[in-house]
């Protein structure tokens, strides 16, 4: 579908034509114009003349779309190229416009500078020789990558702390937009986009339009028409309904529709695979995510681009964005514990070198005992990484957070053995130990088991290791336990430090061993712990519970998901050490009420004959 209202309309001069009809000579200015007017007009063309790449008719569509609208919003399907297309339209706004200053930025720098490196690619790619010369100098630093070109720039960079505030730019190019704060939104990027770029330029206008009216010269009506050219560009996968996205997309559609005539214009391209021409879809992935069937939600919003409300999941969506701490307010993600908190961490190995194979996961829960309650503020997930890092990993953390306890998968258990034995683990005098501690047990062997816990852990020595069996019952009864925390509040998910000014700077001034983590700025560290508390929520909304033949419950993600055998395949492994750090962390809580047993002896000498 294709809706444009009238509100919009406007005359449109069929350049080809009129330039078709041209005749005679034209001197060297005019020659100019025309080829640009032509150029302009005819962006595929242009593209593929200065670059070597075809544009496919929708997306000649979205650029004329971005070149013409102040606020553009993408929300395309997996697959259908938004970073693709919005660089190919940073390098033609420039072209077009000299003197442009185009910004990009996302959620992390990573996410910034995956638009940064698209273009990076096309320029340097065969056939863009002619595109390559418009460029100038390039610079990257660890906050920001910037590139020259015709007067103007692109430039990438992170929305995290006080960095935009500086920044003065004619177009915004927002990527993952579903994961900016809200706040960021309303109190930097609107009033960034809605102040005139131009202010001083306009004063002058105006004061002198003053005068001349002042003194006759000039009529009220003849003043000149300042016309909004900054832009903003959003880009985005589909998401729940109750996420700021939708709301957004709500506002602007609405503007759309209505009758009334804004100062600002609007665009919006929503697409799903199926409108991609063929030869530009991966059948292979497409077919596999459609044997879970198309009406599943997660189907629907990666290759739909279909909002959804969340409402199918065993794990409900909304009820864990509930759960998620504002931006603004504490306890934020953590890269170092607090000096007077308590830590519980869950483990999941992964013993694979391989890509594609599991994440090997780990994730740090912060107690509030006054509550009885605890708070995602750190996780960990990679898949083909050696033992060595993250035998690494896990000294960081527990070097950094003050752990009660532990609870790791128990078929990875070596895991703690090999780090205990470790370099780094040895040089540090840092030393775990397994508890002799089942917590599979029900009702009074239960008690028994917490009262003989209680006696034996031992942070000291380390002693605050244990061994979980994932047996069906456990998996159902942890399962239920996590689903239970989450409806009614008992776990907590920590709001994002890059939307925190206070912690934000915090946590920049932190020294850490950022060797340990594998992380090469403490930048990009912070905004990876504020990413993965996303991810870790998107994979429990993933979870499918399914019973079996012989009336066991299953907790796996949809078939469709598991058939992946890509590097970039969906996983549960965040979701499964959440599950186990929960787990523990009801243990602990379940140790501060258990009552040690007193036993009174009494001693009565007798006399044996």
């Amino acid at each position: 579908m294709w809706y444009a209202p009238e509100k919009y309309s406007k005359e449109i001069v069929d350049i080809n034509k009129e330039l078709y009809n041209v005749e005679g000579y034209l001197h060297d200015k005019e020659a100019k114009i025309s080829l640009a007017k032509f150029l302009r007009h005819n962006l595929a063309f242009t593209t593929e003349l200065i670059s070597g790449i075809k544009l496919a008719p929708f997306q000649e569509v979205t650029l004329k779309g971005f070149f013409n609208r102040n606020f553009s919003m993408c929300v395309w399907g997996r697959g259908c190229g938004k970073s693709f297309i919005s660089a190919v339209y940073c390098f033609l706004q420039c072209i077009f416009e000299p003197n442009t200053k185009i910004l990009i930025a996302g959620p992390t720098f990573r996410t910034a500078r995956f638009i940064f490196e698209n273009l990076e690619k096309i320029v340097d790619s065969k056939g863009a020789e002619l595109l390559k010369q418009c460029f100038g100098a390039k610079s990257k630093r660890n906050d920001q990558f910037k590139w020259e070109i015709n007067g103007g720039s692109i430039t990438a960079i992170p929305l995290s702390g006080e960095k935009i505030r500086g920044f003065r730019a004619n177009v915004l190019v927002l990527d993952e937009y579903l994961l900016l704060p809200e706040e960021t939104i309303k109190t930097v990027l609107m009033p960034f986009l809605v102040a005139p770029q131009d202010m001083a330029e306009r004063i002058k206008v105006r004061e002198l339009e003053d005068k001349l009216i002042k003194n006759g010269s000039m009529k009220e009506e003849d003043r000149m028409e300042f016309k909004n050219n900054s832009k903003m560009i959003a880009l985005s996968s589909a998401s729940y309904t109750f996420e700021n996205l939708y709301k957004t997309y709500q506002e602007w559609m609405g503007k759309i529709y209505s009758s009334e005539e804004l100062e600002s214009s609007y665009f919006i391209s929503q697409m799903g695979y199926q409108a991609l021409p063929k030869e530009m879809i991966d059948t292979t992935i497409i077919e596999e995510a459609q044997n879970g069937g198309q009406s599943h939600s997660s189907f629907q919003r990666e290759y739909n681009a279909q909002f959804t409300d969340g409402s199918d999941s065993y794990f409900s969506a909304k009820k864990m964005h509930l759960c998620t701490i504002p931006d603004g307010e504490t306890p934020t993600t953590r890269i170092r514990g607090k000096a007077n908190s308590k830590y519980i961490l869950g483990i999941d190995p992964s013993f694979s070198s391989s890509p594609t194979s599991d994440f090997f996961a780990m994730s740090v829960l912060e107690l509030d005992e006054s509550t009885r309650s605890s708070t995602l503020v750190h996780s960990y997930a990679v898949a083909g990484g050696d033992l060595k890092s993250h035998i690494a990993y896990l000294h960081y953390l527990v070097k950094n957070f003050n752990f009660e306890m532990i609870c790791i998968d128990n078929a990875g258990y070596q895991f703690i053995d090999g780090a205990v034995e470790s370099t780094e683990f040895r040089k540090s005098n840092t030393t775990l130990e397994f508890l002799d501690f089942d917590s599979n047990k029900e009702g009074e062997d239960y008690n028994k088991q917490l009262r003989k816990l209680k006696q034996t852990i031992n942070k000291e020595s380390g002693k605050i290791v244990f061994k979980q069996n994932f047996t069906s019952e456990w998996l159902r009864k942890a399962n239920e336990h996590l689903q239970s925390c989450i409806d009614h509040k008992k776990i907590w998910f920590a709001s994002r430090t890059s939307a925190n000014g206070s912690e934000f700077d915090k946590a920049t001034n932190t020294h850490i061993n950022l060797k340990e983590t594998g992380e090469k700025s403490l930048l990009e560290f912070i905004e990876l712990q504020d990413d993965m508390i996303y991810q870790t929520k998107k994979q429990c909304a993933l979870v499918e519970v399914k019973t079996t033949a012989r009336g066991t419950q299953s907790f796996d993600l949809p078939q469709h998901l598991k058939r992946s055998t890509s590097a970039s395949r969906a996983r549960k492994d965040n979701y499964t050490t959440l599950m186990l750090a929960n787990w523990a962390t009801k243990v602990y809580y379940d140790i501060q009420n258990v009552q040690i047993e007193n036993i009174n002896a009494t001693f009565e000498p007798k006399i044996i004959r």
